[in-house]
């Protein structure tokens, strides 16, 4: 299967909300909580390297920004990522 990626936007409860979309294995939802913490990893280091501080480090530029940041997948159907970035005051 050819890896896709897209980037977007769109208009969630009144709030712009950016997303980016892959097609690629997914991660079971249960484990959601997990996804954003220092070396926590949904999948072993042999089927997919690094060091599990992505997302992590992602969260911390998003609320540096003021904004929220969220998941949505399911296994074998890729992941969907959604982020806010409010103005400063």
């Amino acid at each position: 299967m050819e890896a896709k990626v897209e980037f977007g936007e769109k208009e969630i409860d009144g709030r712009c909300v950016y997303f980016v979309r892959d097609n690629g294995v997914g991660f079971d939802m249960a484990y959601a909580k997990k996804l954003f913490g220092a070396f926590q990893r949904m999948h072993k280091n042999s089927e997919f390297p690094g060091t599990g501080i992505g997302l992590a480090t992602v969260q911390r530029i998003i609320r540096r920004h003021r904004g929220e940041i969220w998941a949505e997948a399911a296994v074998g159907n890729g992941a969907t990522f959604f982020f806010t970035l409010r103005e400063a005051p």
